[in-house]
């Protein structure tokens, strides 16, 4: 426990707060992980696209589609 008193004086909280502080943290972690691994995928799914179809320029295209439209 003199830890925690301790951390809770240097952070100018109490105990409790400082608890609290605490688990709100971990539970927003781990809200934010399934939010992570959907990211990770997406990026993954994106460098196998980006392997597949080579040093094509997306912004490239988006520009070319506008001006003929």
């Amino acid at each position: 426990m003199s830890a925690l008193d301790q951390a809770a004086r240097q952070a100018h909280t109490s105990r409790s707060a400082l608890l609290c502080q605490a688990v709100k943290h971990y539970l927003d972690a781990l809200e934010q992980e399934p939010q992570k691994e959907k990211r990770r995928q997406a990026a993954a799914r994106t460098d196998r696209f980006r392997e597949k179809f080579g040093g094509w320029d997306g912004t490239a295209e988006v520009l070319r589609w506008r001006d003929r439209h």
